[in-house]
């Protein structure tokens, strides 16, 4: 195997700054010496383990040294990374490995790991066969199919390292402390968080305990400069009676992985005088847009395009010049998706399923490809009715989709509205008057039910299957 660039990279921090804090904790920490010691175990252990040589290796770990010497150690033994979260059931896990062809699992016991004891190597969840791939191909990241099958996206390290130089030179981030509470093993949290430590030697603050008490915690004690978030995570904070501080040496915060709310971004300004950045991107091309003032989800924007990425908008509707689907070209874009390839993926360029316009050169998002609701001829767009319901005192979150209209005509909207404050909840009367009054007839829900939360998965993305079955439900 040539040299891994993400692992010479390693290699220079390592002679430059061996004793540098690389990763600490409210009660321990972890030098860059010290993970590339454990790194080099964890590799030689690979070698012993018994795997296929070259194969595909799934690395599940939480965030602290044992993710870094678990990624680092099985790309110094020559295997392919492939990244999942932790915990999941090991059924799961063996469905997702043998779906991608993995010959194995590494398991991290405990986030800061002693020793090759706390490396447990299984063979028993993999497909027990190796596959071929590019030989620059170095990391594995999840995504789901049309079926919900789990696929493999394939990345080289030099693609991985443009998106972790692109996204470093966008934001202005130079020398960091930053709060690692997102995943390692996200596509957000390993271009963001984990490519930047061990290729620039930022220090990783990580969380004790979850919850926002604890990231704000850590937060404070470890004097983060830069702090990437989640929409969930900021909705939260605001909930709460008294919202913890967040340190005065907090430089940049940004959010990504969902969309944050106009509202939402306007209560944090409002209480916290600080601006959140949105930031926009993908697992299979990584950063594509970012808020570079801080103004932009306010307005229900995403920002400008990253260092180097351009953004072209497709349209099947020649009547429609200005909506279309985004189409990002990147030298940071993955190789392709595996086992089964597919033209949206290739060449440095990724047809995305979501569909936007440009406002003054800033990137909108009105819907998915596969969402767009056609009532009798005419388009309706999901989240300019979300919008509405969203922006409705007592409305915490909103979801509308298409659904088979009851007469056979075709679609008609229908929407699950979130309401979990202490107050009284909007009824369903109020809400459907209330969109009434400011869209067309076509595009005012023909069912809107109230729930106490929005059905999400794990990664925070809304369950469709939970979210028909809570419509489908006769009211009482």
């Amino acid at each position: 195997m040539s040299e891994d660039p993400i692992l010479s990279a390693f290699d220079r921090l390592v002679d430059d700054s061996r004793k540098r804090t690389l990763i600490a904790s409210e009660e321990s920490c972890a030098t860059v010496g010290e993970v590339a010691s454990l790194a080099d175990s964890v590799g030689r252990f690979a070698t012993t383990a018994g795997f296929p040589e070259n194969g595909i290796v799934a690395l599940a770990a939480t965030n602290g040294p044992g993710f870094f010497a678990g990624y680092l150690g099985l790309r110094r033994a020559g295997y392919t990374v492939l990244l999942v979260d932790w915990p999941i059931p090991e059924e799961a896990m063996k469905k997702t490995l043998r779906a991608i062809g993995a010959i194995g699992a590494l398991i991290v016991n405990r986030p800061w790991p002693v020793g090759p004891a706390d490396f447990e190597f299984r063979s028993s969840l993999g497909s027990g066969n190796s596959v071929d791939l590019p030989p620059d191909v170095s990391t594995i990241r999840l995504t789901s199919g049309s079926t919900g099958a789990p696929r493999g996206i394939i990345h080289t390290s030099e693609a991985l390292l443009n998106d972790d130089r692109s996204l470093r030179k966008t934001m202005g981030l130079e020398d960091e402390r930053v709060l690692a509470a997102i995943p390692l093993s996200h596509a957000y949290g390993f271009s963001s968080i984990f490519l930047p430590a061990i290729t620039c030697g930022w220090t990783l603050i990580v969380p004790s305990s979850g919850g926002p008490f604890g990231a704000s915690a850590a937060s404070l004690a470890g004097e983060v400069t830069f702090l990437p978030t989640v929409p969930a995570y900021i909705s939260s904070l605001l909930k709460l009676s008294m919202p913890p501080k967040l340190p005065d040496s907090v430089r940049l915060i940004i959010s990504a992985g969902a969309r944050l709310k106009p509202e939402t971004a306007l209560r944090f300004r409002e209480h916290y005088n600080r601006d959140i950045h949105v930031f926009y991107g993908a697992s299979e091309v990584g950063g594509i847009t970012y808020d570079r003032d801080g103004s932009a989800a306010a307005r229900g924007a995403l920002g400008t395009p990253v260092e180097g990425v351009r953004i072209e908008l497709e349209s099947s509707d020649r009547d429609d010049q200005v909506v279309g689907t985004v189409v990002v070209r990147s030298a940071s874009a993955a190789v392709g998706y595996f086992p089964k390839p597919d033209q949206s993926l290739q060449d440095g360029r990724f047809v995305t399923s979501d569909v936007g316009r440009f406002d003054s050169g800033e990137l909108v998002l009105v819907g998915r490809v596969d969402s767009v609701i056609n009532v009798r001829g005419k388009k309706v767009w999901p989240r300019e009715v979300e919008s509405i319901l969203e922006a409705i005192p007592g409305v915490d979150d909103a979801i509308v989709i298409r659904a088979s209209a009851r007469d056979g005509s075709g679609d008609e909207v229908q929407a699950l509205v979130a309401s979990s404050g202490s107050g009284e909840a909007p009824t369903e009367t109020a809400l459907l008057g209330a969109c009434r009054s400011q869209l067309e007839a076509y595009k005012v829900p023909r069912r809107l039910r109230v729930v106490e939360s929005i059905p999400r998965n794990s990664r925070g993305k809304a369950d469709f299957v939970a979210i028909r079955a809570a419509l489908s439900k006769e009211t009482t």
